[in-house]
């Protein structure tokens, strides 16, 4: 599926067709396979040629995947630096989180719904600011400071008080495991789904939290409840995911007492061709590549 050229591009959607879409997920999943070295070295020299382009679209996806390969990818020295300026540049000075927007949120004024820090971007960001070794206290707070904003935890009511975590404050419609209704002082809660809590523990415990605090606990024992597989529930939708089985994995690595997807399970659920690719679109996971490529990393090591 890789190009001459060394990229990676979709037949399923026209805006990842250019190679900058997929080429940094794909090298990310691939890097330190001894059997896709000269696969990852044509990646990484595509990657490399494509200069700041490479983070016109997606920067906090591409930067961060950048990033979490780099170490294990020697071609990718130089977009590394890029992609580390870039994720410093895209934290938000107000909430220390980070957004899916292409440009640096402002210090004054409403923000744009795209400027809106949100979980995932914020995981994603602090996971390639920690491959890269950053060393930047006052980052790792604010950050901090934005994800605990974003777990049930702290409430005072048992009835919201579960541990986990969703996407941002404030936004319904991003909150994609939906409402769980106002708490005492009319503050409207959201329902924890399983991806936004393997995302939140491992962005808390990367930020600084201990490893034996007590929202740390409270995020272990809500994933001890999520089944892979489990149908029903409101939840459900947002959790069937490959982008869940990667983040289960690689929170597993900081937090052994996440379990991961078992291995049957995705082995079970592979296509005849050996891909993978997940019947509903919104996460773009109907695209085998990006499928594909989450699934190798959720797989056992």
């Amino acid at each position: 599926m890789q190009s001459a050229d060394g990229a990676w591009r979709s037949s399923t959607y026209g805006a990842f067709r250019d190679g900058r879409a997929l080429t940094p997920l794909v090298l990310r999943a691939l890097a330190g396979d001894a059997e896709a070295a000269e696969v990852c070295r044509k990646a990484a020299e595509w990657i490399t040629g494509q200069g700041a382009a490479i983070l016109e679209e997606y920067p906090v996806h591409h930067a961060a995947a950048i990033l979490e390969a780099a170490p294990l990818c020697p071609g990718l020295a130089v977009p590394a630096v890029f992609a580390r300026r870039k994720l410093q540049e895209l934290q938000c000075p107000r909430t220390g989180g980070w957004s899916y927007s292409t440009v640096a949120p402002p210090a004054t004024g409403e923000l744009a719904p795209m400027q809106q820090a949100n979980l995932a971007a914020t995981t994603m960001a602090v996971d390639g600011l920690k491959s890269a070794k950053l060393e930047d206290a006052a980052l790792f707070s604010c950050a901090l400071a934005f994800v605990k904003s974003c777990q049930n935890f702290g409430i005072g009511e048992t009835t919201f008080d579960d541990g986990g975590f969703f996407q941002m404050p404030d936004d319904p419609a991003r909150n994609k495991a939906g409402q769980a209704g106002k708490d005492n002082r009319g503050v409207m809660c959201y329902l924890s789904y399983a991806s936004a809590t393997a995302d939140g523990l491992r962005a808390i415990l990367h930020c600084g939290e201990s490893a034996d605090s007590p929202r740390v606990k409270a995020a272990v024992k809500w994933l001890e409840k999520f089944r892979w597989g489990a149908v029903g529930g409101k939840n459900a939708p947002a959790d069937l995911c490959y982008y869940t089985a990667r983040s289960l994995k690689v929170t597993s690595k900081l937090c052994p007492a996440v379990k991961s997807v078992p291995e049957d399970a995705l082995v079970a659920a592979r296509e005849e061709d050996g891909s993978w690719k997940n019947r509903a679109g919104e996460m773009r996971e109907d695209c085998p590549i990006v499928a594909t490529a989450l699934a190798v990393e959720a797989l056992p090591a």
